[in-house]
């Protein structure tokens, strides 16, 4: 088990005091603590059995989230948590939840070119997922997700992802008629 001095080392609080924070949710600093706790870990057992309940974890993921991207934490960490959540969110046994029904997908036809594009380019260069989120300093679940147009990514992301490929971003006027070799 992860213990509190490697989750919460900038906090200078005691486990005790940390767990009770995470147990209350009207707690002011609640929020702070779960977003600092989901950021620093992926491990869900861990943080189901020690320090948040699934309830709290589903009914507080919304604001969760935002502060960690207010915070501008790892985008990785959040679209695991998020998975987590959908996982979570779907388990009969939380109190107070609905089942949630499957919406399907719907991707963004220029996004799905550009998530095309980008897993073309990497099979094509003979790379995995695995191999192209080790270069790109993200994970394969990321680059699974990018490539499937499930999440809406940052610039950076993106830049890491077309760094790693070797390619250009380039931004051209949709009034424009597109000429032969345009983008090369």
């Amino acid at each position: 088990m992860e213990d509190n001095t490697t989750i919460f080392w900038d906090k200078k609080i005691n486990t005790e005091d940390a767990r009770k924070i995470l147990k209350d949710e009207l707690s002011p600093r609640f929020i702070e603590f779960a977003s600092l706790l989901l950021a620093r870990t992926n491990k869900p057992k861990n943080v189901f059995n020690n320090y948040l309940s699934q309830e709290a974890f589903v009914k507080n993921w919304a604001k969760i989230k935002r502060r960690m991207r207010e915070n501008r934490w790892n985008d990785t960490r959040i679209i695991f948590w998020d998975e987590i959540y959908r996982v979570v969110r779907k388990n009969k046994n939380i109190k107070g939840f609905r089942e949630l029904k499957e919406r399907p997908l719907r991707v963004d036809p220029e996004i799905k070119i550009i998530c095309d594009q980008i897993k073309d380019t990497r099979r094509k260069s003979g790379l995995t997922q695995k191999e192209l989120a080790k270069r790109s300093g993200l994970s394969q679940q990321s680059i699974s997700f990018v490539e499937q147009g499930y999440v809406n990514i940052s610039l950076g992301t993106l830049k890491k992802i077309t760094d790693a490929l070797n390619l250009k971003i380039v931004l051209k006027d949709a009034r424009s008629p597109i000429k032969e070799g345009d983008g090369d």
